[in-house]
C-alpha cells in the first residue's frame, strides 16, 4: 500500500501506512479524497478505468473503477490462481475499445519471494510468465488500431533482498524496474540521445539506464497524458521525455507547470517562501552562496533562477529541473510531522513501567550481587546502543557477544562454588558445551545489513548437503516424539500403547506434511530419495494436510485435560512436559525446514543449564539472552523485511488477519516461543513469589528496551535513517513487549510454573 500511494501520489508515503497495510480491509486508509493521478485520468479521460490484481487498488479508490476484479496480496500461499484471475482478463479488455485506463497487478512474484525467495525454483518460470503477457499485450498495441496510441507502464511497486522479502533499505528493495513501452517511442528513441542504447545490458547494484524517483512515475504520466498533475505531487517530470515536445516553448511550458506545482506545495508547508516583485531583483543579484544559509532560501533563489530563465532554451531547462530537484529533496525530508506531545508522552509512560518494575525487582537483585549486576550492565549497554543506527542493524551481534560472556559467567560461577576437582572439571565441560553449541546456532544464519548473504550452515546445508539437512530434520523430529511418549499421561500398558501410536502418527503427519510442504516450496532442498515421499503428500492439499497436524498436536496437548483419560498418579511437571513438547511439534511445523534442526541445539543447551544449578535469577536472565538470540538465528533482524511469511498460511484457505497475525508471530517468534516454554517445565516448582520475581526481571528488560527505543525515535526523529532503521525497530520492540512479553513470558510464567 505505501509504495501504490506513492506512484499514485507522487508524494512520500507516512510510515503508518507500514502499520495500516498489515490489517487488510475495506476500511483501510483510502485516497479517495486525495488528488491523485487516478483521479485526474478518470476526470480527464473519456473512457472507462479498469483494474484487475491486488486488490489494495479497490481499497484505496473505491467506487473508481468501472469493471475490475481484486484478488488479496496477503495470501503469500498462492503463486497461480492468483495470476491467472488476472491474466484471464487481459485478452478480452484488449479487445474492447470503451476504455481509457487499465491496470494490471500481478502478486505472483511477490508470493514467490515470500515463500521461497528470489532463487526459487518458481522464480524463472513465473518471470517467463509475465514475459508473456507483456508480448500479447505490445502486439495488440501493434495490431489493434484503438490501441495504436497506448502506453504500455511495465514497473514493480518494490523489489525483495536475499530472502525474498521487502520493507527495508537494501538495494534489491528499493530498486524494482521501471520501463516505458510504446511503438511510438521508438521514433523517438531514434531521434535523440537514446539512439544506440544496447538492450538488455548487464549492470551491476541494480542500476542500468539511470534511477529516478518513484514520486517521478506520477507528474510524467500525467505530462505524457494530457492531465493535470496531483496537487500534492512531489514528482519531478523524467527529462527523457521531453523530446516528444517538438517545439521547445512546449518542453518549457511542461517543466513551469511541474514547477509551479510543486512551487504551491512548498507554500502550503512554508508559508514564508516568496519570491516575486522586487524581491526577484533583490535576490537576483545576490550572491547564490552567501543566500544559501538554509535550504528553504537555497530553494528560492534556485525558483527564482528559474523563473528570470524563461527563454525557451537548454539553460532554462537546466534552471527549472535544478529547482525541482532541489525542491523534492527538501519536501521528502519534510514530509513527515511529529505530534512532539505525544512521543513524549509515550517515551514518559515506558519511563514510567521501566521504573514500576524496576522497584519490584529491587528487593530480588541484591541477593544475587553478581547476576544483578550483569543484568544491569546487559540492560544499560543495550539501550545505549539503541541510540546508534549501525548498532540497530546489527543488534543480533550484542546478543550474541553477551551470551558469550555469559557463558564465562556461568563457568566461573560454578567453578568457584565447588571445591571438588572433579565437579570443577565437569562444569568447565557443561561450559563449553553451552558455547560450542552456541557457536553453531550462531552461524546458523548471517542476518543484519552487514553480513546478511554471507556463508553461513544453512546456505551450507541447502547448496550441498540437502541429506545432512533432513537427516537433522528427522532427528529432531524423532526426539520430539520420544519425549511425547516418554510423556505419557497413562499407567496402563494399553493407555501408554494408545499414546505412543498417537504420538507417533501425528508426528509422522507433521514429517509428511514438512516435506510436502518443502517440495512445493523449495524442492532444491530436498533429495532426489525425499522426493518420492511427497507422492502420497501430493494427493491431499497442504491446507488439508497442516489442519491434521494441527488437530494432533491440539489432541496431544489438550488430551491431559480430561480425567476420564488420565492417570490419577500423573505428576504436574509430567503433563506439563507433554504440553511443552506438544508446542515444541507446534513450533517446528511453524518453521522453515532450514531452522528446525535449530531446536536440537537449543534443547543441547537447555539441558545444561539444567545441570548447572542455577537460581531462579540466574534462570531467568538466561531466558532473556536465550529469546533474543534464538529470534536472529532464526534469520530474524531490525528490517520489516526479514518478517518471515513463509509459514503463515499454514492451514488458511482464505486470509484471515488473526489467524494469519498469530501464525506468523508464531513463525517469526518460534525460538522465544521454545524458550519461554522450556524454562517454565524446568522452574515447574516455582513459587508465586518467585514467578514475581522472574515477571519483574523481564518487564525491566522489555520496558528498558522499548523506553531506549522510544527515546532513541524521539531524540533522532530528522536523523536520515529514522524510517528505515529506528522506526521498524520500534515495532519491533512493541512485539516484544506484547506479544512475547504480554503474551508469552506472562503466560509461561503463571499459567505452567505455579
Amino acid at each position: 500500500m505505501p509504495r501504490i500511494k506513492a506512484i499514485t501520489t507522487g508524494s512520500v508515503p507516512s510510515f503508518s501506512d507500514v502499520v495500516l497495510n498489515i490489517a487488510e480491509s475495506e476500511s483501510m486508509s483510502t485516497l479517495i479524497h486525495q488528488d491523485t493521478i487516478i483521479t485526474q485520468l478518470k476526470n480527464g479521460l473519456p473512457g472507462k478505468m479498469l483494474m484487475y490484481g491486488d486488490d489494495t487498488w479497490l481499497n484505496l479508490f473505491p467506487d473508481t473503477f468501472d469493471r475490475f476484479e481484486g484478488t488479496s496480496s496477503f495470501f503469500v500461499s498462492d503463486f497461480t490462481e492468483v495470476d491467472n484471475n488476472v491474466t484471464r482478463h487481459v485478452s478480452p479488455e484488449l479487445a474492447q475499445d470503451d476504455w481509457s485506463v487499465m491496470v494490471l497487478h500481478y502478486l505472483g512474484l511477490d508470493h514467490i519471494g515470500h515463500k521461497a525467495g528470489p532463487k526459487s525454483s518458481h522464480m524463472i518460470p513465473k518471470q517467463k510468465e509475465m514475459d508473456g503477457i507483456v508480448e500479447i499485450i505490445y502486439n495488440a498495441m501493434l495490431s489493434e488500431a484503438h490501441l495504436d496510441s497506448t502506453l504500455l507502464v511495465l514497473l514493480g511497486d518494490h523489489g525483495m533482498n536475499e530472502a525474498g522479502n521487502h520493507g527495508g533499505s537494501s538495494a534489491g528493495e528499493t530498486s524494482p524496474a521501471l520501463t516505458f513501452i510504446s511503438p511510438k517511442l521508438q521514433t523517438h528513441a531514434e531521434t535523440t540521445e537514446l539512439k544506440g542504447r544496447d538492450s538488455p545490458i548487464e549492470a551491476e547494484e541494480f542500476e542500468y539506464y539511470r534511477t529516478v524517483e518513484q514520486s517521478d512515475i506520477t507528474p510524467t504520466l500525467a505530462g505524457l497524458l494530457g492531465v493535470p498533475i496531483p496537487l500534492n505531487s512531489l514528482g519531478v517530470f523524467i527529462p527523457e521525455f521531453l523530446g516528444l515536445w517538438d517545439s521547445e516553448v512546449d518542453r518549457l511550458t511542461m517543466l513551469l507547470e511541474n514547477t509551479v506545482q510543486i512551487q504551491n506545495v512548498i507554500k502550503m508547508a512554508y508559508p514564508k517562501f516568496s519570491a516575486n516583485g522586487d524581491e526577484i531583483n533583490e535576490v537576483s543579484s545576490a550572491n547564490g552562496a552567501e543566500l544559501g544559509s538554509s535550504a528553504l532560501e537555497r530553494l528560492e533563489y534556485e525558483f527564482i533562477a528559474a523563473g528570470l530563465s524563461m527563454s525557451p532554451d537548454e539553460k532554462s531547462t537546466r534552471s527549472h529541473y535544478k529547482f525541482l530537484h532541489s525542491a523534492q529533496s527538501l519536501m521528502s525530508g519534510a514530509a513527515s510531522s511529529y505530534k512532539l506531545s505525544m512521543l513524549y508522552s509515550g517515551t514518559l509512560a515506558a519511563a514510567f513501567a521501566c521504573l514500576v518494575s524496576a522497584a519490584v525487582a529491587y528487593y530480588t537483585l541484591p541477593t544475587c550481587r553478581r547476576s544483578s549486576t550483569f543484568l544491569f550492565i546487559t540492560s544499560m549497554l543495550h539501550g545505549g546502543m539503541m541510540f546508534a543506527s549501525s548498532f540497530v542493524e546489527e543488534e543480533q551481534q550484542f546478543w550474541y557477544w553477551i551470551t558469550t560472556a555469559w557463558a564465562v559467567y556461568i563457568h566461573l560461577k560454578s567453578t568457584s562454588e565447588s571445591g571438588d576437582p572433579a565437579l570443577s572439571i565437569r562444569s568447565i565441560i557443561y561450559s563449553i558445551s553451552f558455547a560450542a553449541a552456541g557457536r553453531f546456532i550462531r552461524r546458523w544464519n548471517q542476518t543484519g545489513q552487514k553480513f546478511a548473504g554471507e556463508p553461513d550452515i544453512v546456505h551450507y546445508l541447502i547448496s550441498s548437503q540437502p541429506k545432512l539437512l533432513w537427516a537433522l530434520v528427522l532427528l529432531t523430529y524423532m526426539v520430539n516424539c520420544q519425549s511425547m511418549i516418554r510423556s505419557a499421561p497413562f499407567r496402563g500398558v494399553l493407555g501408554k500403547s494408545l499414546w505412543t501410536v498417537l504420538s507417533i502418527a501425528v508426528s509422522f503427519a507433521a514429517i509428511i506434511f514438512k516435506v510436502s510442504f518443502t517440495a512445493a516450496d523449495a524442492p532444491e532442498l530436498l533429495a532426489p530419495m525425499m522426493l518420492r515421499v511427497t507422492e502420497w503428500g501430493f494427493q491431499t492439499s497442504l491446507v488439508f494436510q497442516a489442519r491434521i497436524v494441527f488437530i494432533g498436536i491440539a489432541l496431544l496437548a489438550g488430551i491431559f485435560k480430561f480425567s476420564g483419560f488420565t492417570s490419577r498418579g500423573v505428576q504436574n511437571a509430567g503433563r506439563k512436559r507433554l504440553l511443552h513438547e506438544a508446542t515444541t511439534l507446534f513450533l517446528i511445523t511453524q518453521s522453515r525446514a532450514t531452522n528446525i534442526p535449530l531446536f536440537m541445539l537449543f534443547k543441547v543447551q537447555a539441558s545444561i543449564v539444567e545441570l548447572l544449578d542455577l537460581n531462579s535469577i540466574e534462570t531467568t536472565l538466561n531466558l532473556i539472552l536465550m529469546q533474543h538470540v534464538a529470534f536472529f538465528a532464526f534469520g530474524g533482524s531490525n528490517a520489516l523485511s526479514s518478517v518471515d511469511l513463509s509459514t503463515a498460511y499454514n492451514g488458511v484457505s482464505d486470509y484471515n488477519v488473526s489467524v494469519v497475525g498469530l501464525l506468523t508471530f508464531v513463525s517469526n517468534w518460534a525460538g522465544p516461543i521454545w524458550w519461554t516454554s522450556e524454562t517454565a517445565i524446568n522452574q515447574s516448582r516455582m513459587t508465586r513469589t518467585e514467578a514475581t520475581n522472574r515477571i519483574a526481571l523481564l518487564s525491566f528488560g522489555t520496558t528498558m528496551e522499548l523506553l531506549a527505543v522510544m527515546a532513541a525515535c524521539t531524540m533522532l526523529r530528522t536523523h536520515l535513517f529514522v524510517w528505515t532503521v529506528f522506526s521498524p525497530k520500534f515495532l519491533y520492540s512493541i512485539a516484544w513487549a506484547l506479544a512475547n512479553h504480554l503474551g508469552m513470558n506472562l503466560l509461561a510464567t503463571y499459567g505452567l510454573s505455579l
